[in-house]
């Protein structure tokens, strides 16, 4: 078995008061089996106290019960994991167990490790790096919850890792902007581009995109007034994120590329899941243009907020992602070079 893993799985520890035990509240956790056992072999006086928070959700599956103020029941004062402080993380459901680790199986032998930017330590850790991010490979993994991926690619494992790192070269590939980039990965899994990129357009399918992601329900006018202070703003602003933050934003999408499996990420040829990707990421350009209008100016801060709340949505919301996939598959070349790439 070989585990190919980004450099900073190894690095991440969890800890709950950087970012006040975020993943560890307003949801509950679902309990395997392997949990399930860990508990009952414990002493009967913890074993029947652990026992106590657990919510029956159907005939088949228990969670942990949250407390009157949406906290995990074994999340302490000091935002740290009772059950993990008392007998260490492999006590733990597989999901905290796993988290904020993402863990896929490309076949029998060969595994990728990566981490989610939903977790603000995991982001800071990723993103503010300015060297590369780079891929190692480990005797084995961390996390118990493990993503069958096999189905999803019809190449071989090793033809999968050789097209993902040859895409992941590209971005990282710091002689050009961070659009060029983009714009020869399209190019790489054999998009035309078109010199005819039109602003106005791809404002105005951002602000469509954005509204049906947060089910804004944005009138016209709502719309053109987005429109207009978008573009007002959005080629200096974008400059002057390149100038400061371009490690910033080329760790983001290697991140995403290799988290998320691209090219092979969503049903549809690799082409199409290209064109998923970088919508995701003009997107979030988008986000951060309109959060820095709103607040006049734009920390380091403010993006590692805004990138998790953004990756939350994509995750977690039902039409967060749907938006960026209806239009990938509904836009031609022509159409997603004149929207997306710009000249």
């Amino acid at each position: 078995m070989k585990c190919i893993q980004a450099d900073y799985v190894k690095i991440f520890r969890c800890d709950g008061k950087i970012c006040n035990s975020r993943c560890c509240r307003d949801w509950q956790v679902p309990l395997d089996d392997d949990a399930i056992k860990n508990f009952s072999e414990l002493e009967e006086d913890e074993r029947e106290k652990i026992f106590s928070n657990f919510l029956q959700v159907d005939e088949n599956s228990q969670a942990i019960k949250l407390t009157s103020k949406n906290k995990c029941s074994f999340l302490d004062e000091d935002f740290l994991c009772k059950i993990q402080k008392r007998h260490g993380e492999n006590f733990l459901p597989a999901i905290c167990q796993t988290y904020p680790r993402v863990i896929y199986k490309l076949d029998e032998e060969i595994f990728l490790q990566s981490m989610t930017l939903t977790c603000p330590v995991a982001a800071r850790l990723i993103l503010l790096r300015e060297d590369k991010i780079f891929f190692e490979q480990a005797e084995n993994f961390s996390g118990r919850m493990i993503i069958d991926f096999a189905k999803k690619i019809s190449r071989s494992a090793e033809e999968f890792l050789n097209l993902q790192s040859s895409a992941i070269k590209i971005l990282q590939d710091r002689n050009f902007s961070i659009n060029h980039r983009l714009k020869k990965l399209c190019e790489y899994f054999g998009a035309k581009i078109f010199s005819d990129f039109d602003e106005e357009r791809h404002a105005a399918e951002l602000v469509e995109i954005f509204s049906e992601m947060y089910s804004a329900n944005l009138n016209s006018q709502g719309k053109k007034t987005l429109c207009r202070n978008y573009l007002a703003t959005y080629k200096n602003l974008l400059a002057q994120m390149e100038q400061n933050f371009s490690y910033i934003l080329e760790n983001y999408l290697v991140n995403e590329f290799f988290m998320r499996c691209y090219p092979c990420a969503f049903k549809g040829d690799e082409l199409l899941n290209c064109k998923i990707f970088v919508t995701g990421f003009k997107v979030l350009q988008f986000a951060l243009i309109l959060t820095t209008i709103a607040n006049k100016n734009f920390t380091v801060g403010e993006l590692i907020k805004l990138v998790c709340a953004v990756n939350d949505t994509l995750d977690h919301s039902k039409g967060g992602m749907d938006a960026i996939k209806n239009f990938a598959r509904n836009c031609d070349d022509k159409n997603f070079s004149a929207l997306m790439i710009e000249s």
